[in-house]
């Protein structure tokens, strides 16, 4: 059994869990079916990590691999 400190392993940000919740809110899912509701709600999750986290390198994988899962 491994043991993980997922703190240790969290990446550092510039939002708050206040600005979070309400980046959160903004998500627009008026054009999105049903089935597709979770992959748009993590793909906004997702860019407002890869724009909010301090770690440019981890934020510039996180922007390609959102781009190559559209394709």
């Amino acid at each position: 059994m491994k043991i993980r400190n997922i703190q240790k392993d969290a990446l550092e940000s510039s939002m708050t869990l206040d600005q979070f919740g309400s980046a959160m809110k903004q998500v627009n899912l008026s054009g999105v079916s049903t089935e597709r509701v979770g992959e748009a709600i993590k793909d906004h999750l997702m860019h407002i990590m890869a724009d909010t986290i301090n770690d440019k390198e981890k934020a510039q994988e996180i922007h390609i691999s959102r781009l190559l899962k559209r394709k």
